[in-house]
Formats: C-alpha cells, structure tokens, sequence
C-alpha cells in the first residue's frame, strides 16, 4: 500500500509541489561521513575526552532537571554520533543490516541493493535536516519475492518536520519503488523534541530482535490490510502488532496506559534483563516536567549509548 495521512490528507496534497521541492533540499543534505564532521577512524566525530564532556553533561542534565532544554538541544549530536552507534550496533546484531541515510537516492538505492543481494530483512534510519532535525526508522522485509516497506514515527505527523518526511518518503517510493508494498504507522510514544534519532535506532532494534513478531504486520501490508489505502496507521492500531519491548521508551503515562489497555497480556510481561515489566520500568524512570509526570528513559539510553562508544 502506498497511504497518506488520513487526518491531513488535504494538507497533503496542497503541500505536493512543497514535498517535491523540499525533496530538492534533501538531496543536498550531507551524503557522507566526511560532510557530517565524522573522523574517518570508527566513525567517532568526537575525542575521548570531548565525548567523556558530553556525557558528564547528560548525566548532570538529568539530575538536575534541565534535560526539557527545548527545540533540538541533543539532536545535533545524536546524528553525528549515529554512524558510530550504527557500526556498534551491527557488530553486535547479526543481521540486522542498519544504515543510516539522509538523501532520496541513497534511500532508494540501500533498499534497491538489500533485494538485489537477497537480503531478506534490512533497517534504514532516515533523518531530514532541512527543516528541523528528523528521524523515523523504515524496515524492510521480503517475503515470498514482495517487498514490504514499513515507516516507524516514533511521535505523531502533526509536526511540519515529521509530516514533510513522511510525505517525501511516500513520494520518493512511489516514483522510485513502485513494486513495493509502502506504508507509514504512527507510535506516538515519543513526547520530547531532540530524541527521534535515539528512539529510531532503539527501535531499530527491535525490529530485528522482534522480527518474527512483526511478520505478520509485513504480511498484512502486502495483502492490504495492514490500513486503507491513502492513510496512516493510528496508533491504537498500530499497538495490536507490537510487543511490549517497543513500547520500553514510551515517555507519556496516558500513552503506556493505553498499550497495556489494548494488550492486556502486556501488563505482566518482561521487558528487560532485570525482570522488569514495563509499568515497572515505566514508574523508575518517572519524574516531573512542567507539571506533567514523563519518562526519561530515553534520555538515559542515550547515555547508555554513547558510554558504549567509549569503549571502542
């Protein structure tokens, strides 16, 4: 299926010739490690102690209760740290074919070389700089010679930066990929402004550690009904595919209460090494932000994240 979003599906469409050109602008984003500032050696654009600075601030950040800084404080260093998390994260999934790309063509041309090369299963991180950093995470599944391609938005597309890529996306393979089975899905699960990039290859991975759960998700996009054609699949019918691991880094209380409401079997299960589920899990990353009680999981997992990086 090749949809659109159903609730700004006339925004849409007015917005067309805006898409193709803001497509221009796309292709003219970094389309190398070098553009990106990133060192040639590991993949590292930053020095030890550059990166043990960072750290130490994140951690202080969280502490202090000054990690809500707004806008795209993290994000910046979120991309140019992704390619060394992507290599890191390879070396440790077999298989789960990770790349991180920033251009139409390179988009088109990572999907292009997984089916040529018989790659049943792939993940791309897409990130649009353009108009505000970006990232949503796609995965590929080729089942029975059809080629499934599924967008992950971590938040929702009421925001022009995430509603512009998913319109770009959707153009770029219909022109370019027409074969294949497209369709973009809503979590909602993401709250803050600068996590999209942490959250897609969070994610990521468990697109490739959850596959066999997801194979039917893939199926259903093949066969159509998966959603209708020309929308977006909302997240209440997005939470029935998914495993309660997905749902770790979910940041909002009313979001995690409606999984567990429509996964009733989710309340007790496991959802890390810990033991943990995931309301546990949930309530320990708790705190209060502008009056509101909101997880800063993700925010750990970045640091989490980048201390593995500093063990290369």
């Amino acid at each position: 299926m090749k949809p659109q979003n159903s609730k700004n599906s006339t925004q849409i469409s007015s917005q067309t010739q805006e898409s193709e050109d803001a497509d221009e602008s796309l292709e003219n984003l970094p389309a190398s490690l070098e553009q990106l500032n990133i060192t040639k050696e590991k993949n590292i654009p930053f020095s030890h102690e550059q990166l043990q600075d960072i750290i130490a601030e994140l951690e202080r950040d969280i502490v202090g209760g000054h990690w809500l800084k707004g806008t795209y404080h993290y994000a910046n260093t979120d991309l140019k740290m992704m390619p060394a998390l992507i290599e890191q994260a390879n070396h440790k999934y077999q298989g789960l074919n990770l790349k991180l790309v920033t251009t139409s063509h390179d988009l088109c041309l990572s999907i292009k070389e997984a089916i040529e090369n018989g790659i049943p299963s792939s993940r791309l991180i897409v990130n649009t700089t353009d108009r505000g950093v970006h990232s949503v995470v796609l995965d590929h599944r080729t089942i029975e010679g059809k080629t499934s391609l599924i967008v992950f938005e971590p938040a929702t597309l009421e925001s022009e930066a995430a509603l512009l890529l998913a319109v770009r996306l959707q153009l770029t393979i219909q022109r370019e990929l027409p074969e294949c089975y497209f369709s973009k899905v809503e979590m909602d699960i993401q709250r803050s402004a600068s996590e999209c990039s942490i959250i897609s290859l969070a994610l990521a991975k468990k697109l490739h550690t959850e596959a066999d759960k997801l194979t039917r998700m893939h199926k259903d996009n093949i066969s159509g009904v998966l959603c209708q054609q020309n929308t977006t699949l909302p997240h209440d019918k997005v939470d029935p595919y998914l495993p309660p691991s997905f749902y770790k880094h979910t940041q909002g209380t009313r979001r995690l209460k409606e999984y567990i409401k429509s996964n009733p079997a989710a309340e007790n299960e496991k959802v890390n090494k810990k033991g943990e589920t995931l309301r546990e899990r949930f309530e320990k990353n708790l705190v209060e932000s502008e009056g509101k009680a909101v997880s800063v999981s993700l925010h750990r997992k970045r640091v989490t994240e980048y201390k593995s990086i500093l063990k290369l």
